[in-house]
C-alpha cells in the first residue's frame, strides 16, 4: 500500500506519465513510514490580446485572459501550483492506514485588492497564496478495499484533468494581467473542474482490471442569475461514484466512467423557497497506448454546472426560477514519444445550452522534454475561442515555456 498511496499523494503530477515516477522521499519512524514529495514549477506566458478579436465585452473564458487590449506577459504557475505533499502510513491489526496532507503554493503575489499591481505596492510587500487542497485519511486491506475520509479531489472529471497533457504545463491562459493561483489548462474547454470536496468514499479491491468507488461529499452552494436569489445545497449530501477497467498487453489502456448528483434549493434573498433543482452529471474517459503513440478521449454531460465548474462560475449554474444550466463537452488528444521527448496535440470543446448559450474551443500543441527523471522542460501554444449567443466571439492565443520539477 505504501507505494500506491505515495503515488496517490502526487496523483496530479504522476498520473500523466510524462515525467516518469514521482520522487517522494520515505523514511521509517517506528512502525510508521513517512513520505515527503512535491513539485515546483514556473512558466513564462505571452498572451495575444487583440481588441479586434474580443467582441463579447469581456464575458467569456477566452476573454478572461485579456482584460485590456495589447499583448500580456507573465511569469506564473501552470495548471498545477507548486506543492508539498506529506504522508504517514502503517499497518495495524490487519489494516493498512494512512494520512495525507498536501499543501499547494502559488509563486505570484496576491493582495486584498485582488490585483498585485493595482495599488502600485511593490511586489516584495505582497504574499503568495497557500491552499491545503488535500487533507485525508485512508484505511483498508486487500479483502475489504479502502475507505477514504477527508478533503480530496472529486471523482467527476478527475481522469480528464490528470490525463490532459497540459497538466504539467499551462494550457489556456487565465487573468494574465494579474496571474492567478493557476492557469485554466483545459478547465472550461472539454471538462469542468473536478473541485476539492470533503468526502467519504469506499474503493473496492481490484477484480482483474475492474475497480469501483462510491461515496458521499459535503454539498456546496451554486450561483444563480442575480442577487435576488441564492442556490443552497445544504438540504442533502452529494453522491458520486466511479467504475474503471485497466488492461496490459500489447496495447495497454484504461477506461472509466463517473457520476455525480446533489440537490439544490433556490431561495429568495430573504429565504423564501422558489423551487428545487440539482447538480448532476456523468462522464466517460478512455486512453490507449500503441507503441510510442498515446491516444485519449473524454466526454461529459451535466446539469447545474457551467462549462467551467460545478454549480456555476463566471456564468450562473441556475436561473432565478430554478432552471439548471445544461453543459456538455469533450476532448481528443494524441501524443508521440521520441526518446525523452513527448509531442502532443489536444483539441477540446464545451458548450452551455440552457441559460447562457456559449461554446468554448481550445487547441493546444505541446512539447515536453524530460531533461532528467525529475525535471521536465516544456513549451506549449494554445488557441482559445468562445462564442456567446447574442454577445459575439472572443479569440485569444498564448505561448508558454517553462519547467516543472518533482521531488
Amino acid at each position: 500500500m505504501r507505494k500506491n498511496t505515495l503515488l496517490r499523494a502526487l496523483a496530479l503530477s504522476s498520473s500523466l506519465g510524462v515525467t516518469g515516477t514521482a520522487h517522494a522521499v520515505t523514511w521509517d519512524a517506528g512502525d510508521w513510514t513517512l513520505g515527503l514529495g512535491g513539485n515546483v514549477n514556473a512558466f513564462y506566458t505571452r498572451t495575444n490580446c487583440d481588441a479586434s478579436d474580443l467582441d463579447s465585452g469581456g464575458t467569456t473564458l477566452a476573454s478572461l485572459a485579456c482584460p485590456t487590449d495589447g499583448d500580456k506577459n507573465s511569469v506564473n504557475n501552470g495548471l498545477l501550483p507548486a506543492s508539498l505533499n506529506f504522508s504517514a502510513e502503517t499497518t495495524q491489526n490487519g489494516f493498512d492506514i494512512s494520512a495525507h496532507i498536501n499543501v499547494y503554493y502559488g509563486i505570484t503575489s496576491s493582495g486584498a485588492d485582488g490585483d498585485s499591481n493595482a495599488d502600485n505596492t511593490p511586489d516584495a510587500l505582497k504574499f503568495s497564496s497557500v491552499d491545503a487542497r488535500q487533507v485525508y485519511l485512508t484505511f483498508g486491506n486487500a479483502d475489504m478495499g479502502t475507505v477514504k475520509m477527508g478533503r480530496d479531489f472529486g471523482l467527476f472529471a478527475f481522469d480528464a484533468i490528470i490525463n490532459d497533457m497540459s497538466l504539467l504545463g499551462a494550457g489556456s491562459a487565465f487573468t494574465t494581467a494579474n496571474p492567478g493561483h493557476t492557469t485554466l489548462g483545459g478547465l472550461g474547454y472539454g471538462y469542468v473542474y473536478t473541485d476539492r470536496l470533503a468526502q467519504i468514499n469506499w474503493t473496492s479491491p481490484k477484480w482483474g482490471g475492474f475497480q469501483g468507488t462510491v461515496g458521499v461529499f459535503n454539498p456546496f452552494d451554486g450561483q444563480t442569475s442575480s442577487a435576488a436569489t441564492k442556490a443552497i445545497g445544504e438540504s442533502s449530501l452529494g453522491f458520486h461514484g466511479k467504475a474503471s477497467y485497466e488492461w496490459d498487453g500489447a496495447y495497454p489502456g484504461y477506461v472509466s466512467t463517473t457520476f455525480l448528483k446533489q440537490d439544490i434549493d433556490i431561495q429568495t434573498a430573504a429565504g423564501a423557497d422558489v423551487g428545487s433543482s440539482d447538480i448532476q452529471g456523468w462522464d466517460i474517459f478512455g486512453k490507449v497506448s500503441i507503441g510510442d503513440f498515446g491516444f485519449a478521449g473524454y466526454y461529459y454531460d451535466g446539469e447545474g454546472m457551467t462549462s467551467l465548474a460545478l454549480g456555476g462560475l463566471v456564468f450562473p449554474g441556475f436561473s432565478d426560477t430554478a432552471d439548471a444550466e445544461e453543459s456538455s463537452g469533450y476532448y481528443v488528444q494524441g501524443t508521440y514519444t521520441w526518446n525523452n521527448t513527448k509531442f502532443g496535440i489536444h483539441w477540446a470543446e464545451s458548450e452551455q445550452e440552457e441559460l447562457t448559450k456559449v461554446e468554448n474551443e481550445r487547441l493546444t500543441l505541446g512539447v515536453y522534454h524530460n531533461l532528467t527523471p525529475a525535471l521536465t522542460l516544456l513549451g506549449e501554444y494554445s488557441m482559445q475561442e468562445s462564442s456567446l449567443s447574442g454577445g459575439g466571439t472572443d479569440k485569444t492565443s498564448s505561448f508558454n515555456v517553462g519547467a516543472i520539477l518533482f521531488f
